[in-house]
């Protein structure tokens, strides 16, 4: 197993989150432990029930941890300050699963990216409408959308607003929830390549949260592999992938189609070239 990052940008140690109580506790969360370095793609990877979902609510606030310690940048975030709070949650932003309902319908896309620069006041009013229309144009979107509704725009749209949200205070961490579980394969594809080279250009720590073991393999530096709340195996995606320790990893591998976005576009370029150099008839799926 290898060894965590010697100095952590973000770190949870022994985490525990227990539901009920009596006959009917069930421990979501068990002595779970991680850390992510600055610049690292980590990935949390387990099946429904794992207890990833509940370790990120800790994380991000919103359960409250039984016991264990969670830290980021020398913040303790079981007792943070307010500034050390409103630090947080500049700097670490989250990603949500479902596009759909992660954006108020109300809103326009100009709005939706201004509410958290005034919230945070992380940039100036007079500078506001430049920063949000130069983030959009991150994610391949432009100033001819500020004044749009999510429901003028498709899943994988949506998603790019909703990732231009979270970049928009310029994190340095982003926590991403499933961020492509909900969309269709080829969206799929177009979203881990924008998160993959938005973390390249940006500089950032992202954790990744995932059931699917394909996309956390093309994303992720280092896998977390959670079973029943407990961590199954840490390591590099090398030795995940390639020299997985454990039965029950190697069983999720077994089980998880390949998918490499960029790889296989290129193979499926290759093969339609081919299919076409040959007069074939019919176009290669």
């Amino acid at each position: 197993m290898t060894q965590m990052p010697a100095h952590p940008l973000l770190y949870v140690q022994d985490l525990v989150k227990t539901f009920g109580s009596g006959s009917r506790a069930h421990t979501a969360v068990d002595r779970v432990s991680f850390a992510l370095a600055e610049g690292e793609v980590l990935g949390l990877v387990g099946e429904s029930g794992s207890g990833k979902s509940t370790t990120l609510r800790c994380l991000m606030g919103l359960e409250t941890p039984d016991a264990g310690d969670l830290d980021y940048d020398r913040i303790d975030l079981r007792k943070p300050s307010r500034t050390q709070r409103r630090r947080f949650r500049r700097e670490v932003q989250l990603v949500f699963q479902d596009p759909y309902s992660s954006l108020d319908p109300r809103m326009t896309v100009g709005q939706i990216l201004a509410e958290p620069l005034v919230v945070s006041g992380a940039c100036p009013a007079r500078e506001r409408r430049d920063r949000v229309v130069e983030t959009l144009e991150l994610v391949d979107l432009g100033a001819e959308h500020l004044g749009r509704h999510p429901r003028d725009f498709s899943g994988g749209q949506r998603q790019r607003i909703a990732i231009a949200r979270a970049l928009v205070v310029r994190p340095r961490v982003l926590v991403c929830d499933e961020p492509v579980s909900a969309l269709d394969v080829s969206v799929q594809a177009q979203v881990l390549n924008l998160l993959k080279d938005m973390q390249s250009r940006l500089g950032l720590s992202v954790l990744f949260v995932a059931h699917d073991l394909a996309v956390v393999r093309y994303l992720c530096d280092r896998v977390v592999v959670l079973r029943d709340g407990r961590v199954v195996e840490t390591g590099t995606r090398e030795e995940i992938y390639t020299r997985p320790r454990e039965e029950y990893t190697r069983t999720l591998l077994e089980a998880v189609p390949r998918l490499d976005p960029a790889g296989e576009r290129a193979r499926r370029a290759v093969r339609l070239a081919r299919a076409a150099s040959q007069g074939a008839a019919q176009p290669v799926a």
